[in-house]
């Protein structure tokens, strides 16, 4: 459900941007060196869950045992550097991070509370089809893949007999997959410029994380960035490519 409605958000938002664009193809982007630029910056969106659900609840001779409190959607942020090879061609490093939801654990006669954390590091190929055209909106696909690193992590421990201490009773697990996705670049100014992302991300955990291993997911933001020019060989080298 969430993967077809992502799809058509994304359609709905470029397509009428790039047809608007496509009559009268502006040089604004070009003018403003968009395709000399490397980019520093930060995505804020939604996480939408492709894969399990922990249980609410486990229970074993009627005493609880944990307590989960997951949803289908979770808010996602991401940091990213995305370096100019060509025109058309970028690579993009990013590292992301998403708290899918809290879990309390009865320990004995104490409660470990804390949370579930996802963590994204990926290295991807960014790709503008239009570069040629210079138009001020565009569109690019991207495609890669990295570590997805989950952690059920405890925050404090409800006991007046115990402390709490670092790794006590946590666990994590380790992926390392591919990442695919697209979106479309707005430059706005000669260093600002705008975008939305999206993002699919097959997770699958080797071992168990909070009793399941499928994490998959979108991830769905929009982002601002900070444009900046490399060396003057770099940008004429980018111009004629």
């Amino acid at each position: 459900m969430y993967k077809h409605l992502a799809i058509v958000v994304f359609m709905g938002v470029i397509a009428p941007a790039v047809a608007s664009q496509g009559a009268e193809p502006d040089s604004a982007a070009a003018e403003r060196g968009f395709f000399n630029t490397h980019q520093v910056g930060i995505r804020l969106g939604g996480w939408a869950n492709l894969g399990d659900m922990p249980p609410e609840r486990d229970t074993a001779d009627a005493e609880e045992i944990f307590e989960t409190n997951f949803h289908d959607a979770s808010f996602y942020f991401e940091g990213y550097y995305a370096h100019r090879f060509t025109r058309a061609l970028m690579g993009e490093f990013s590292v992301g991070i998403v708290n899918r939801g809290s879990v309390t654990f009865r320990v004995e006669d104490r409660d470990n509370v804390g949370n579930v954390i996802l963590y994204t590091v990926l290295l991807q190929a960014k790709l503008y089809p239009l570069a040629s055209t210079g138009w001020t909106v565009q569109p690019y696909v991207t495609g890669g893949g990295g570590l997805f690193y989950g952690r059920r992590s405890v925050q404090f421990t409800s006991s007046t007999d115990y402390y709490y201490y670092p790794e006590l009773d946590e666990e994590s697990a380790t992926d390392f997959n591919y990442a695919v996705g697209g979106g479309f670049d707005w430059p706005i100014a000669s260093q600002i410029g705008l975008d939305f992302n999206i993002k699919y991300l097959p997770i699958e955990f080797g071992d168990p994380l909070m009793t399941i291993e499928d994490y998959g997911a979108l991830a769905i933001s929009i982002g601002v960035k900070y444009l900046y020019s490399g060396s003057s060989k770099e940008s004429d080298r980018n111009r004629r490519m």
